[in-house]
């Protein structure tokens, strides 16, 4: 039987999921909360583990001091929402693994492999994954990459 590792960037819109069988990246893709449980229904004979960024770490705050956002209330009022809509998704990508008895490890925020330039040469490199990538996927692949590699 083959280790998974399932890595997850939680998202309210889709998740960015990777999964890695036995260390190798077989499937990179953005999926709607109910393709996820579909896809850990059918691994859960195997054990696979989660392992996810962990937005509900951080301070909704975090973005109101960026200085790449700069604006009024309503901008960083946007951004709270946005923020707390990822803290939710994450909440129920956690809801469904416990009910599928799905162990789950989370990962500090990360832009590892995110940056369009310098992340996916690097994802690439890693991973020797040549398809289809974004930066939600990628960010997946990192949180399932150090469950691999056990970091």
């Amino acid at each position: 039987m083959s280790k998974i590792i399932i890595g997850i960037d939680p998202d309210s819109k889709a998740h960015g999921v990777a999964v890695y069988e036995s260390g190798v990246l077989v499937k990179l893709q953005s999926m709607s909360l109910m393709e996820l449980y579909s896809l850990m229904l059918s691994l859960s004979h195997s054990g696979p583990v989660i392992h996810i960024e962990d937005v509900n770490a951080v301070s909704a705050a975090f973005g109101a001091r960026d200085k790449r956002r700069e604006g009024g209330i309503s901008v960083k009022l946007k951004m709270a929402q946005d923020i707390g809509m990822c803290k939710q998704a994450q909440i129920e990508v956690e809801r469904a693994c416990e009910s599928l008895g799905v162990k789950v490890v989370r990962h500090k925020i990360s832009k590892q492999w995110k940056c369009a330039k310098n992340g996916k040469a690097m994802f690439q490199r890693i991973t020797g994954w040549l398809g289809r990538s974004n930066e939600d996927t990628r960010s997946a692949a990192y949180f399932g990459w150090l469950g691999v590699t056990g970091k």
